[in-house]
């Protein structure tokens, strides 16, 4: 069962939190606080304040290895509105109007590679998963899906690619070594775009509370890397002068409460928790933990979930 913070905390659910009582007592008070219905709605800000208390070297070859979470992954993440697409590519235009070339780096089974497909005469979409790329669309003739690294693109020519993306996946990739390789394989003029979305916030604050209660549960099996990186999104500059960026689109859905447990089984922590703790159900634990919420709260059958997406966009110089 997910149990009360008090005792969670209390016992170390990891060698740190063992170790560092202050980090400790901070994850206590926070989930106490978090769990209530008129709490801040948590972002990736407020976990990247428990990075100690995170899981670490953690290799990124294992984060989707899984079949079962390749398949939820597919099948539950949120889809990139139509208004995403067209913002990357409008700037992309501006610069390189031929549109000859995608290339979508970390791109899983290929969710923002389709969206664009319909923009370009030909994308690439990389993936280090050969469970991901294998739920991904093969009846989409400009599109081509590839086992490998978003750093190492070696059957891409040099300065031949027109737009350069990676959607929801940065944070996960070597990304000093990504910006080079990125720079390697575009045209002059071509666009690197880093998109993608923040934790989720549901309309009912009973739900909202259960899911932050939920988070601050698997922050220990969070990768440490990954959330700072994911943090240093909010003011990450990209390596080119010629650069904008935009955190205004969302995206919206209902969702039932097994709708929303299927993307949870999506997420890298659900997995970890898995890996560590077979003998306990976390996904049912949180099927009844929003059942009950939802039914303290007489919202009905299903609550409104909303993703706020962010698109930092750059231009290679012409010279």
């Amino acid at each position: 069962m997910i149990e009360d913070y008090e005792e969670f905390t209390s016992r170390g659910s990891t060698r740190e939190s063992a170790e560092n009582h202050y980090f400790t007592d901070a994850l206590r008070f926070s989930a106490r606080n978090w769990a209530t219905e008129d709490a801040v709605k948590m972002t990736s800000d407020h976990l990247a304040s428990f990075a100690k208390l995170m899981s670490y070297n953690v290799p990124s070859s294992a984060l989707f290895d899984d079949e079962e979470q390749s398949r939820a992954y597919a099948e539950s993440r949120p889809s990139y509105t139509e208004e995403v697409f067209h913002t990357v590519v409008e700037f992309c235009r501006e610069s390189s109007p031929d549109l000859s070339l995608a290339v979508d780096v970390g791109c899983g089974p290929g969710m923002s590679t389709i969206g664009f497909a319909t923009y370009f005469q030909k994308i690439i979409g990389v993936d280090i998963s050969e469970t991901q790329i294998a739920c991904a669309p093969r009846n989409i003739p400009n599109c081509e899906f590839k086992v490998g690294c978003a750093h190492n693109l070696q059957f891409i020519t040099s300065g031949t690619v027109d737009l350069f993306c990676s959607g929801q996946s940065f944070h996960w990739l070597p990304q000093e070594e990504t910006f080079a390789e990125a720079d390697r394989v575009l045209k002059p003029g071509g666009t690197i775009a880093i998109f993608g979305y923040d934790l989720s916030t549901a309309d009912v604050p009973e739900v909202q509370a259960c899911i932050q209660k939920i988070w601050m549960k698997l922050i220990p099996f969070y990768p440490r890397d990954c959330i700072q990186a994911l943090h240093n999104l909010h003011t990450r500059n990209l390596p080119y002068p010629d650069q904008t960026r935009t955190d205004e689109l969302k995206l919206s859905r209902r969702c039932t409460v097994q709708q929303y447990v299927d993307f949870m089984k999506s997420t890298w922590p659900i997995r970890a928790h898995r890996l560590a703790h077979p003998g306990e159900d976390m996904l049912g634990d949180i099927a009844s933990l929003l059942t009950e919420a939802l039914e303290k709260s007489e919202a009905g059958n299903d609550f409104l979930v909303t993703w706020n997406f962010y698109i930092i966009m750059a231009r290679k110089p012409r010279n």
